[in-house]
């Protein structure tokens, strides 16, 4: 077999593999004290740790099946995990479950200390006002936002708390529109951008449903969809909001890079804002194989095929924490890709601690071997604590 057929038939099975991986547990959100010191949380409970060597999945030492959704932290040693009706806090010893004033999913989580954190508690429909829940070190308390919309998602912006969603209008009784929503809170005082209640305060805010809002210094980037199915980017500087132009391939997930660099995932790639353009990244797809690609798959097939399988999982990327030059980016698949500059690497499988003996013959994880990535390790052992549940009120 010719090296570039067996680097395409590699490519096929780690991309087999990731279908499989994907019926185990989906991860959802990304967060990283630093490089050396990063969480990822998704589907059935599934929670991770990167400390700078290896992955590893977090044992609560609680009996958790709740979707995880969001997690943020102020240090190492204070770190709280969002899901299904439910916080966890990490106090550098063990793991609990926090005492909430409400039943909702905690969607977002965003702080600016230890006793200043917010959490985003979704409303069940865009008939119904989302809530805000402050921590201040003590106890969460609880207050609804002004209106009734769909709240998906949450970011702090300078002295801003940001929350961005969408509501439903009907301009005429056969008639239905997606508005989009962002809200802001300065002090105790919220003002609603793009659709308000009553009418449109911001043509661009309102063009569409935003699904996710990031922030980093001044910047602030919205991504949604109108009501054609078109996927939107909008940025703001310290000024009005202005629609990115519109990229050919679909858009999977769009971040503010912690160097303020805009990035958009793709189905086939990955692009960067700058300049007042957007600058395509990704793996090349010639008519036929030049020589550098040759040259790579000559060098290292495996190496090849699973960076290009790596491109083909950030299709379905969830969320990603990082810059906009070196990111982590977590997947439907629970299949985690760092990204740096114009090379993706899947870093952890879940397939390959889920059941070791198989892990042997499994491709992707004879890749992430060859290839030096971070090998994923099993659970280290919880640390005793009562096993008590915490009733909610």
């Amino acid at each position: 077999m010719s090296q570039m057929r067996r680097a395409l038939v590699l490519s096929a099975t780690l991309a087999a593999c990731a279908a499989t991986a994907a019926h185990a547990q989906g991860m959802r959100a990304i967060w990283g004290l630093s490089p050396t010191n990063i969480w990822a949380v998704g589907d059935g409970g599934a929670a991770l740790h990167f400390d700078g060597q290896a992955w590893t999945r977090v044992a609560f030492g609680l009996p958790v099946t709740n979707t995880f959704f969001t997690v943020w932290g102020s240090g190492p040693n204070d770190v709280f995990v969002g899901g299904d009706a439910l916080i966890l806090h990490w106090n550098g010893q063990a793991w609990s479950e926090m005492r909430l004033p409400t039943e909702r999913a905690i969607v977002g989580l965003a702080g600016r200390s230890a006793t200043q954190v917010y959490a985003l508690a979704q409303s069940y429909s865009d008939r119904e006002a989302p809530t805000l829940l402050t921590w201040n070190g003590r106890a969460w308390t609880a207050a609804p936002l002004p209106m009734p919309f769909r709240a998906n998602a949450l970011a702090l912006s300078g002295a801003s708390v940001l929350v961005a969603g969408f509501a439903m209008n009907d301009p005429t009784p056969n008639q239905r529109r997606t508005y989009g929503v962002l809200a802001r809170r300065l002090g105790p005082r919220w003002t609603m951008a793009g659709w308000n209640g009553r009418l449109v305060t911001d043509r661009v805010v309102a063009g569409a449903g935003w699904s996710s809002v990031s922030a980093s210094g001044t910047a602030i980037l919205l991504l949604g969809e109108d009501d054609e199915g078109s996927r939107m980017v909008a940025l703001s500087r310290r000024a009005a909001f202005t629609l990115l132009p519109r990229i050919t391939e679909r858009v999977v997930s769009a971040f503010l890079g912690s160097d303020g660099v805009p990035v958009a995932v793709l189905e086939g790639g990955l692009a960067r804002f700058s300049a007042g353009a957007w600058a395509m990244a990704g793996p090349s797809s010639p008519s036929g194989p030049n020589a550098q690609m040759v040259q790579a798959i000559a060098q290292n097939p495996m190496a090849y095929a699973a960076q290009t399988a790596a491109w083909g999982d950030l299709a379905s990327t969830l969320a990603a924490w990082g810059s906009s030059t070196d990111f982590y980016a977590v997947t439907e698949t629970g299949r985690i890709i760092r990204v740096q500059a114009a090379t993706a690497q899947i870093v952890y499988d879940p397939s390959c601690v889920a059941n070791p003996q198989m892990a042997a013959m499994n491709p992707v994880c004879q890749a992430l071997q060859q290839t030096g990535a971070a090998v994923p390790q099993a659970p280290r052992p919880a640390l005793p604590m009562p096993s008590i549940r915490v009733k909610r009120p």
